[in-house]
């Protein structure tokens, strides 16, 4: 329904909707369980765990360049023997889809480093690029990707995790947000039972601080390694500098920036290329 004036004439009729919302009783019927270890390093001990991230540099218009770069870091860390390992790769791209370029080269990442670890961490959702409003064309490239990278995690028996530490996801048909949601529903160190997402993935929230739970999206093949899964997660996240995101994501985070040094180092090669488009006139004679 429409409303006559400015909308900060309504805010009355939008404070009024948000007390409709807040009056309505939401009744959970998910199961929940507690976490059963509270030492990290136990449940990460002689374990691997990789986390990958991405970067990207958007294209140069300033310079008439329509390209960028995208560039990936994954990290395996060998838990108890204080040893670690780094990957990178990197790609020159269109403007065309910086988004994607850089998703896959993530996926590629995790793909060729999976076999290394024994948990593998994606930093974000995976369920959501499903759903999110693209081309047909892209949503099924998104797929193809996510989908190789579950049946590659399958075949060598390593769970992906999605971790997203931030959800606005509605799975559970409400009109407020599923973590919301849960947020009262849940104490400190529960989870609840695997969510259907009509996708190959499972969503399930974990409470890991006061703040509103994390979501861990895992694919439906390893849900009877749930427990498993939410102590590593857990423990990862004790690791972190915040004690509520996963350590190993930081790391691959860290590595994966691109940093202004490297920005500026790029800009500096492109401006000493004198790069010029006289050939343009000779075009059309």
């Amino acid at each position: 329904m429409s409303l006559d004036g400015r909308l900060f004439e309504n805010i009355d009729r939008f404070v009024e909707r948000i007390r409709e919302i807040q009056s309505q009783e939401f009744e959970v019927k998910i199961e929940k369980r507690k976490i059963r270890r509270l030492n990290e390093y136990q449940i990460l001990d002689d374990l691997a765990v990789l986390g990958v991230d991405g970067s990207q540099l958007p294209p140069m218009r300033d310079f008439g360049i329509p390209f960028g770069g995208v560039q990936s870091a994954g990290i395996v860390v060998h838990h108890g023997r204080g040893e670690f390992e780094v990957f990178h790769k990197s790609k020159i791209v269109s403007d065309t889809n910086l988004e994607f370029e850089r998703f896959r080269l993530e996926v590629e990442v995790m793909k060729d480093s999976m076999a290394k670890a024994d948990f593998a961490f994606f930093d974000g959702s995976l369920r959501a690029l499903y759903t999110t409003e693209l081309s047909e064309a892209l949503r099924k490239a998104y797929q193809r990707e996510i989908e190789s990278l579950i049946n590659e995690s399958e075949r060598l028996e390593t769970p992906v995790i999605g971790y997203v530490d931030r959800s606005f996801t509605r799975d559970l048909r409400f009109s407020i947000y599923d973590s919301m949601l849960l947020s009262d529903y849940l104490e400190i160190y529960e989870y609840t039972h695997p969510i259907g997402t009509n996708t190959p993935l499972k969503a399930v929230y974990f409470k890991l601080s006061p703040l509103l739970p994390a979501r861990i999206e895992i694919p439906e093949w390893c849900e009877s390694m749930l427990d498993e899964i939410i102590e590593v997660v857990y423990a990862e996240s004790k690791l972190g500098s915040t004690n509520a995101y996963p350590y190993i994501l930081e790391r691959a985070h860290a590595n994966a920036r691109i940093s202004e040094r490297e920005k500026n180092a790029f800009l500096r090669a492109v401006k000493s290329m004198g790069i010029s488009f006289k050939f343009v006139s000779k075009v059309i004679e």
